[in-house]
């Protein structure tokens, strides 16, 4: 045997460490990016992240911190669900004097393969309460208590 055929090719070898080069590259990528970006949380857009968030996260008890004081007193409470699969994004927010409005699209998956899901525009309605931004209303899988909105 030659010593020619006894050496793995170089070619094959700078191959496979450029596609090795990539998978670690694609594992480093996908394991180190972030959660959502962070709203300044004095903003409509900031409590209106905070309270879902703290929803998703089975915290009602932070949650209800971001609720108005009147909706806060007369809470009907809902039904609360486990919320798996949820993406939320701003499209617009409008202040007019002591309420706001957010409007956000939230894309819903169902199972852990990436199955079918939905995507919808829905709503949160704000008022400033002693400078501070308190929910209203809000969507209905988000929603702490049944009279949320109702009355307005």
């Amino acid at each position: 045997m030659t010593q020619q055929a006894a050496r793995p090719d170089r070619t094959l070898i700078a191959i496979l460490s450029i596609i090795a080069a990539i998978v670690v590259i694609a594992l480093v990528v996908v394991f180190t990016r972030g959660g959502p970006t962070e709203v300044d949380p004095a903003t409509p857009e900031g409590v209106v992240q905070s309270y879902s968030l703290a929803v998703v996260d089975s915290d009602y008890s932070a949650a209800r911190d971001f609720l108005s004081t009147e909706l806060r007193e007369n809470c009907d409470s809902a039904d609360l669900n486990t919320i798996q699969g949820l993406r939320m994004t701003v499209i617009s927010s409008t202040i007019n004097d002591d309420t706001a409005v957010v409007r956000v699209s939230m894309e819903r998956s169902s199972g852990d393969f990436g199955g079918s899901g939905y995507v919808s525009e829905e709503v949160f309605t704000l008022v400033l309460e002693d400078r501070l931004w308190k929910i209203e209303s809000t969507p209905w899988d988000l929603t702490l208590c049944y009279n949320q909105g109702i009355g307005e």
